[in-house]
């Protein structure tokens, strides 16, 4: 079996070779490709992974390339990676963001829409290319913005696609954080699904049998709130929980929509009181220096205890694309939580719109399990939302200045044209030959 990692030179994709290494009665007569424009990083990253553990007791093949064709031909999974413009140009479009009054992020907000711009046409390549050299694989696409990046492939080329997010997970962690449930816990059964970054747990989700909302409200009086604040942000999801009746399934993400001034004040103070060597890009880059130290040992001694390499790992959940390619090659019917294009997954949100949910995954398809977990009060903004990301979608793959404009404008967060158009002409700028 073959699998490409196109980005290959991303530290966080030791989690899933290791959780890909530890099934061996799965994933058979392996090669592992990491590609990189940036073929130092690559083989930074597959030389970690010949070393690892798990990599020691097989005959695993992995290899490193800058072209993307040799990555492609004959793969039977293409696991994306790419970040284009790194976390520095995400850093960039934040900031000029936060000038104007907008917060952002990889998923949502005027960064989105520049990140989206400029990954688009990077995205569709790779799956024109597919439809070529591997035109029977899955695209897992784990780079963000998930749900846009998984709407262009799926509307735009031929190639089956999913999109990965481990976000879903955060509810158990959460669950965790208030109750000391453990992680995983054996107790605890959901289903969940909306918009990814932008979805609920659904009805019949459950702790000990009993429904997940009547065991929290039950028990609300004993949450440490103080830690519990710190963690999942409590403060904020309780108004919330009290108000539409139910809870998030990724905590967290939702907020810019419905606490967008207050999200917009807490990230301009990180940027204030962060220096610029402490920001993400500056880690990442201190990282890759340090990891490519650590490889010029012969054999790495408590390879998982390295700081660098330590928060790579997959933890107690699997990694969610290994999970999803485990389930493909056993046709095994596993239900997992994934972005796919909603056809009768979500009530409430429209035909084909990219949504997070849970899916029965086959060899040939995935199957829906229809549920509704979005508030109805909240259908309305989560289509709205949609809509916006679809606009965003269709002027990147255009190319064109004035239809990004009009996508970003159509952002349910913007207030005002006078602050939106000076706005977009600076990130427009900074952005130069990114797009």
């Amino acid at each position: 079996m073959k699998i490409a990692f196109i980005g290959g030179g991303a530290l966080r994709l030791l989690g899933a070779v290791e959780d890909i290494l530890n099934r061996p009665d799965v994933f058979r007569d392996l090669n592992l490709v990491f590609m990189d424009r940036d073929i130092k990083r690559a083989e930074t990253v597959s030389g970690l992974a010949r070393k690892m553990p798990a990599a020691l007791q097989t005959g695993c093949r992995m290899e490193a390339t800058d072209s993307l064709e040799a990555a492609l031909e004959g793969a039977d999974f293409v696991y994306c990676y790419i970040r284009v413009g790194g976390v520095t140009a995400l850093e960039r479009d934040i900031r000029i963001a936060l000038r104007y009054g907008y917060h952002g992020h990889d998923d949502f907000g005027p960064s989105a829409v520049m990140l989206t711009a400029r990954t688009v046409p990077v995205v569709l390549d790779i799956a024109a290319l597919m439809e070529r050299y591997c035109p029977e694989a899955y695209f897992l696409i784990f780079s963000n913005p998930i749900t846009l990046l998984t709407d262009a492939v799926t509307r735009y080329s031929r190639i089956k696609s999913v999109g990965i997010c481990p976000g879903v997970n955060n509810f158990a962690w959460d669950m965790d954080s208030l109750f000391g449930i453990g992680v995983p816990s054996p107790g605890l059964s959901y289903r969940g699904g909306g918009l990814n970054h932008f979805s609920w747990i659904a009805a019949d989700s459950t702790y000990n049998g009993e429904p997940i909302m009547e065991f929290i409200r039950r028990k609300d009086n004993e949450i440490p709130y103080e830690e519990a604040v710190k963690k999942c942000r409590w403060d904020l999801a309780v108004p919330m929980m009290e108000m539409y009746g139910t809870m998030f399934l990724n905590n967290g993400h939702q907020y810019h929509y419905l606490y967008h001034k207050q999200m917009t004040a807490e990230l301009s103070a990180y940027f204030e009181r962060t220096e610029d060597d402490a920001l993400r890009s500056a880690r990442q880059d201190k990282a890759m220096l340090e990891v490519a130290v650590l490889l010029q040992q012969e054999r790495i001694e408590d390879y998982w205890e390295h700081p660098v390499i330590k928060d790579c790992r997959s933890g107690p959940f699997c990694d969610t694309g290994v999970s999803f390619m485990e389930a493909v090659t056993r046709d095994s019917g596993a239900e997992l939580i994934v972005t796919l294009p909603n056809r009768g997954h979500i009530a409430g949100l429209e035909e084909g719109y990219p949504v997070e949910t849970s899916t029965q995954v086959h060899r040939s398809q995935c199957r829906p399990i229809g549920i509704d977990p979005v508030p109805d009060a909240l259908k309305g903004l989560c289509n709205a939302i949609g809509y916006h990301q679809r606009l965003t979608v269709d002027a990147a793959v255009k190319g064109e200045k004035t239809e990004l404009f009009k996508a970003m404008f159509s952002d349910p967060v913007m207030r005002s044209y006078e602050e939106a158009y000076p706005m977009f002409e600076e990130l427009w700028t900074a952005a130069g030959r990114d797009i």
